[in-house]
């Protein structure tokens, strides 16, 4: 059910990321990111490609991994452009991808992922695990008092002309994913059993579960018109000890 769920809001999803917020938190989370020519990075749940595009203009010569559990998400992300020839796209289960793989990236990223995980603590200890020391991870999520009516105004707001006209001939397709999304975020919440699973949706909670992770929160603030959290995390590296 979930893997069919998550294959039919790719039809839809393309028309969430072109909202003019979408596209402002895409570009904070790939500024946070601070890319540079060399680097692995992982993208956890790339969807239909729009981060990973913004990371292939910025910095094509990354290493990047993109994972992702629907066949339909992938299928759309490779067919958005003709990728740089270190560029992967793999479809598997997020935890199972991370499995074995330590002190690998130096930089992991999400953008809508983590209120989507049934154990977030357990998934964020394998991405910091994932993480070279000194490595940072940049996520971004959404709150719990989530108004998408903020988003489609700010959206609205923000286009002129033509663009306004198709943003408001959109709106049937932007229903049609919000309430795919409601059907997705109920799914989520009756599979998330671990403990504490709830705190993702509060910043604070979310900041404890990246402690209890490992890793060590440096920015939490805003983002898609005040929707969502973008938080920058570092995995420490290791202080050299001596006797003095």
């Amino acid at each position: 059910m979930s893997h069919l769920l998550w294959n039919l809001y790719a039809v839809c999803y393309e028309r969430i990321v072109r909202l003019l917020p979408y596209q402002e938190m895409l570009d904070e989370v790939a500024s946070a990111l601070e890319v540079a020519p060399g680097m692995r990075v992982l993208e956890a749940g790339c969807g239909t490609g729009a981060l990973a595009e913004r990371l292939a203009r910025a910095c094509p010569q990354i290493d990047y991994a993109g994972v992702d559990m629907s066949e339909a998400m992938l299928a759309r992300a490779r067919r958005r452009r003709a990728w740089p020839p270190t560029f992967a796209f793999t479809a598997g289960n997020l935890d199972d991808f991370l499995t074995g793989q330590v002190d690998r990236y130096d930089r992991i990223a999400s953008v809508n992922v983590i209120w989507t995980l049934p154990d977030p603590r357990n998934t964020l200890a394998r991405m910091t695990a994932g993480l070279r020391p000194g490595g940072r991870m940049v996520h971004a999520t959404p709150r719990f008092a989530f108004r998408a009516w903020v988003v489609v105004w700010r959206d609205l707001r923000g286009q002129k002309g033509w663009r306004r006209l198709r943003a408001l001939l959109g709106l049937p397709v932007l229903l049609c994913a919000g309430l795919l999304n409601l059907l997705l975020v109920l799914q989520s919440a009756l599979a998330a059993r671990a403990p504490r699973a709830g705190q993702r949706w509060h910043e604070d909670g979310l900041v404890a579960l990246v402690r209890d992770a490992g890793a060590r929160p440096q920015v939490v603030r805003p983002c898609y018109a005040g929707q969502a959290l973008l938080l920058v995390a570092d995995r420490p590296a290791p202080t050299s000890g001596g006797t003095g």
